[in-house]
């Protein structure tokens, strides 16, 4: 799985309007239950890159595979997006 172009206008979409990350969250499983999402606080981040930065909020994509997790900067590599704003963040969801 890799992410479209309608799902990337999504991403854009609900990090921008959403008043939290946590309503951004809930907009994006309701939207697109099969790509998995993790909120995790900006310090958990801090030694990667976003592919996405709106305001004080980052997306970055990820490939999982089985129990590891890698950051990349590759939409078409991507099956998961991490969310994160700030300093705050509250673990796997």
């Amino acid at each position: 799985m890799c992410l479209n172009d309608e799902q990337l206008s999504a991403i854009a979409d609900v990090i921008r309007t959403a008043p939290t990350l946590s309503d951004a969250a809930a907009r994006w499983r309701e939207r697109y239950p099969d790509v998995r999402i993790i909120r995790l606080s900006a310090a958990d981040m801090r030694d990667e890159i976003p592919a996405l930065q709106f305001g004080g909020r980052q997306v970055y994509f990820a490939m999982s595979g089985g129990m590891c997790v890698s950051v990349t900067r590759q939409a078409d590599e991507a099956d998961m997006l991490i969310f994160t704003e700030g300093g705050a963040g509250d673990g796997d969801r």
